[in-house]
């Protein structure tokens, strides 16, 4: 009995630990995690294999993948399941063909990009793999949050727009100058 509790105790730090991601991973598995958002505190990653389409019904659409920020200031990496709602009408494709100046589309913009997320879960590590905070499950239909706004070009947005890329080919928003994809 003794042997079974001891081979079950090894087991279960074994499959905890096999889905913890270190930094050196993230940096170096460009076919698995890419580098969507950089600035002087984060970076963030997304799983490329976890993008999965969940709604096709344009112009609403709506996205799961796993994401990692890095967080420099906290040294931490916070792996995050989220869902990516998109709608089209809010697109700037959308929006050029509602307003006739590039300051009004902008503006417009500035309300709603057309692209909110939800957290459906979330795990923490050191830059190590090592887990720091088991993972957390967020059930959306008993969150008392709505969906978050995902304001233009922040991790969320950028998270957000290579997912839809890689789902459908086309990006949601022209990219910028500055995007890493």
């Amino acid at each position: 009995m003794k042997k079974l509790f001891l081979l079950l105790a090894i087991f279960s730090l074994f499959t905890t630990s096999a889905f913890a991601v270190s930094l050196d991973e993230l940096r170096n598995s460009p076919d698995r995690y890419k580098l969507v958002y950089a600035d002087s505190t984060t970076d963030k990653y997304v799983e490329i294999p976890s993008i999965n389409v969940i709604r096709y019904n344009p112009p609403y659409y709506t996205i799961n993948a796993t994401s990692y920020n890095v967080s420099y200031d906290k040294n931490l990496i916070i792996k995050h399941d989220e869902i990516f709602f998109y709608n089209y009408n809010r697109s700037v494709n959308s929006l050029r063909l509602k307003f006739s100046t590039t300051g009004a589309v902008a503006a417009e913009l500035k309300k709603d990009t057309g692209i909110t997320f939800q957290f459906r879960g979330m795990e923490t590590y050191d830059y190590n793999g090592q887990v720091e905070m088991p993972y957390q499950y967020i059930n959306p239909s008993s969150s008392l949050l709505p969906p978050l706004k995902s304001h233009m070009f922040s991790p969320s947005y950028m998270a957000a727009m290579y997912s839809f890329l890689k789902s459908y080919n086309m990006y949601f928003n022209p990219p910028s100058k500055s995007q890493l994809f």
